[in-house]
């Protein structure tokens, strides 16, 4: 999980916060014409009108507080593992929406162009069949790995990626398609696909196609999130070497690629990017920008409480995040909030542990959902699913369940750059 590097704005409230807006929903019926029309003795039948439903916004919308899964589905796995008990937990909690699961690139793509999507409809039937009510789901793409890459490795990456010479090199001799951190030829820390070499993109580009055919014609898929791009950042320019073909530049124009190509493939699902950062922050600010412009919804991979937001500012926010807000001093200046929206990632870290310590953290679900309403101002927020004797009672999911229950989301209206 990599993090952001190092004010508050009025929540926008409307009426339109207390509903749920239905991608297909149907126009008012209007009155069709009179079945038979007659003129000096002279009838003529008029058939039926055929009625065709007018959709209020043509992107499935279903916001709100989600669970989030603690899980990753990593190529190899075939069976929904941990995730079962987690979702178990969505019985009788009608005010958490949905479930975000975590998945690989590697996990629905076992070998080139056979496409796996065997558990994700595992986990989508039991949403909407095993509980009191049905659920939503959101799939996060999860880019990269947290450990040394080894040799066979096909939990992130695809095989037949890092076999071939084709999708560029690598850093440990015999393996291509990827960066990381490394010494002496070995890798010895995160690692991540080459996505902004374009054989590499090309291929990444062909799975997010092949699962928008899949699954957006199903109103209870909410959306795909792709994982903030600070992971490839990193793994290519910041961790003491620099891949042969990264640039900021490349990884922006891939990205925006990504994108456009995503959105095409699920017309009517949400998709989201985790934009944090780049090497440099021009680039963060561009995407921002673009995201607005291209009806892509804002995301972050950890949310901070209002209390450290309010102490300490905005600047402990990353680039894109505060390009959405409009407070980035290097032109992201302009806020785009009336424009787009967020969905937030609430990590294990934001909740527990000392990760976020030197700005307050841990933080209570009540600043969580404070600053989500306050300053992130998001319409969904995907809240990890946290149990056990080493996780305080206020982070675990009993509590943080009736923490949203007790305080929904605010800023929930259909967002103006979807179409």
């Amino acid at each position: 999980m990599i993090r952001p590097r190092a004010a508050a704005s009025v929540a926008m409230l409307s009426i339109l916060a207390l509903f749920t807006a239905s991608a297909w929903s149907q126009s008012a019926a209007q009155p069709g014409p009179p079945p038979q029309v007659c003129v000096n003795g002279q009838c003529v039948t008029t058939p039926p009108p055929v009625v065709t439903p007018t959709p209020s916004g043509s992107i499935k919308w279903n916001p709100g507080h989600y669970m989030a899964s603690y899980q990753v589905v990593k190529g190899g796995d075939s069976a929904m593992g941990g995730m079962t008990p987690e979702m178990n937990d969505l019985n009788n909690q009608d005010a958490i929406i949905g479930y975000r699961m975590f998945i690989t690139w590697a996990a629905i793509e076992p070998s080139q162009g056979k496409y796996d999507f065997s558990v994700i409809d595992a986990v989508l039937a039991r949403l909407k069949t095993a509980y009191n009510k049905p659920k939503h789901l959101v799939i996060e793409m999860w880019l990269y790995g947290q450990h040394a890459y080894s040799a066979g490795d096909t939990s992130i990456i695809p095989g037949y990626i890092l076999n071939n010479p084709s999708y560029g090199t690598s850093p440990v001799s015999g393996s291509f398609g990827w960066w990381g951190q490394n010494s002496g030829g070995a890798s010895t820390g995160i690692y991540a696909p080459a996505l902004w070499y374009p054989p590499v993109m090309d291929r990444f580009i062909a799975a997010m196609q092949a699962l928008g055919q899949h699954l957006d014609g199903d109103p209870y898929v909410e959306a795909v999130f792709f994982q903030e791009d600070s992971t490839l950042a990193q793994a290519a320019a910041n961790l003491g070497s620099v891949a042969p073909q990264y640039s900021d530049q490349a990884w922006l124009t891939q990205l925006q690629r990504l994108l456009t190509a995503t959105t095409a493939a699920l017309p009517h699902t949400s998709v989201i990017m985790a934009n944090s950062y780049f090497v440099n922050g021009a680039s963060a600010i561009a995407l921002e920008q673009w995201m607005a412009n291209n009806r892509i919804a804002a995301g972050a991979a950890d949310t901070l409480g209002q209390s450290a937001i309010s102490r300490l500012g905005t600047t402990i926010l990353g680039d894109g995040m505060r390009t959405y807000m409009g407070v980035d001093g290097n032109a992201g200046n302009v806020d785009l909030r009336p424009k787009m929206t967020a969905m937030m990632d609430v990590q294990s870290g934001d909740m527990y542990t000392t990760y976020f310590g030197k700005y307050g953290g841990p933080f209570t679900p009540l600043d969580i959902i404070d600053a989500l309403n306050t300053t992130y101002q998001a319409s969904h927020a995907f809240w990890t699913r946290l149990n056990g004797s080493q996780v305080p009672a206020a982070a675990q999911w009993p509590a943080v369940a009736a923490a949203c229950a007790a305080h929904p989301l605010l800023r929930t209206a259909y967002p103006a750059n979807y179409p």
